[in-house]
């Protein structure tokens, strides 16, 4: 019966906020072997904003019956509503810790192929970028046997927007058990799949920042403006605040061996002798300037450059677009 309820249910949302609302657009990072479906049961981790972030995924995997964990404070005036989220697949944990039964229902769930969808962050996060992860997926994967799949959601909610999602390469912990996990193994196994969500991030706003284009000119830069100067056989980008500050990803050359960070420098130590160049482009796709300003120095000191999907052009566009 809950099956049915549930299939109902996504088809009404379907034909509301998928057609309207979400148009969901699915980018994969094996670009090469693009899986429409997840074959078995997984634990889908996805980053977390808002309510709508379970049913598009759900959505997006329609044929896939979706479980997700939720904390268990659906009570007094809300058992209504916790009876919905129930119908819905909800599995709820025990916010005060003294019960666990959660991970037997998760067991005969993953038993019959379903996947359970995990919010690693918590709660509803209005951060710029992915946050730090809680552990508790990790256990739950052992325990289940299920995959591990990353799913980017980048919340571009709206009737003019489109939401894009980017699905990751599954990851496998059969081979660990409770015997071998120690808290410093979980923490490391959670910081190397958190660090590989977050470059899923980085690659799922770098495909939405190649189809923006602008140009470049000799002009003065004002406050939130993308700089360049040219290096050789390429450009070294940053974000203009003010002639003394521009916040850039490393340096226009790094010295080798140097730990590549986000950092703050003077215009003139951006530049050097050179002119920098400014980029020119449409103002509907820039964020406002006090939101640049304030995400720009969020990241100061951050680290993890890779050319492939984060550098210095990268962090700029984030920065600065509305991607």
């Amino acid at each position: 019966m809950s099956k049915i309820l549930y299939y109902f249910g996504l088809v009404q949302l379907w034909l509301v906020l998928q057609v309207f609302v979400f148009k969901t657009k699915t980018y994969y990072e094996d670009d090469s072997k693009p899986k429409r479906r997840i074959k078995g049961s997984a634990i889908m981790i996805s980053n977390h904003a808002s309510f709508w972030d379970g049913i598009v995924v759900a959505l997006r995997f329609f044929f896939k019956r979706l479980h997700y964990v939720a904390g268990d404070f659906y009570k007094g005036k809300r058992k209504g509503l916790k009876f919905l989220v129930s119908v819905a697949g909800g599995i709820f944990v025990d916010r005060d810790g003294r019960s666990f039964d959660f991970i037997e229902k998760s067991k005969r769930v993953t038993a019959k192929g379903r996947s359970i969808l995990v919010f690693p962050e918590g709660d509803f996060k209005s951060a710029y970028e992915p946050e730090k992860f809680s552990t508790g997926y990790i256990m739950l994967a052992i325990k289940t046997g299920a995959r591990i799949v990353p799913v980017v959601n980048d919340f571009n909610y709206g009737l003019f927007k489109r939401v894009h999602l980017m699905i990751g390469k599954s990851i496998d912990l059969s081979g660990y058990s409770d015997a071998e996990l120690t808290k410093e193994k979980i923490k490391e196994i959670n910081g190397e799949i958190s660090e590989k969500f977050r470059m899923l991030f980085y690659k799922l706003k770098r495909k939405k920042a190649e189809r923006l284009s602008g140009r470049y000119e000799f002009i003065s830069p004002k406050k939130g403006d993308v700089i360049r100067i040219s290096v050789g056989a390429y450009h070294h980008y940053g974000v203009y605040l003010g002639a003394d500050e521009v916040i850039q990803f490393g340096h226009a050359i790094n010295t080798p061996g140097e730990q590549v960070v986000i950092n703050a420098v003077t215009l003139r130590q951006f530049c050097g002798p050179k002119i920098p160049e400014v980029r020119v482009i449409k103002k509907r796709v820039v964020r406002n300037v006090d939101d640049i300003e304030k995400y720009a120095k969020s990241c100061l000191g951050h680290g993890g450059y890779s050319l492939a999907n984060n550098n210095c052009l990268d962090f700029a566009n984030r920065v600065t677009l509305k991607i």
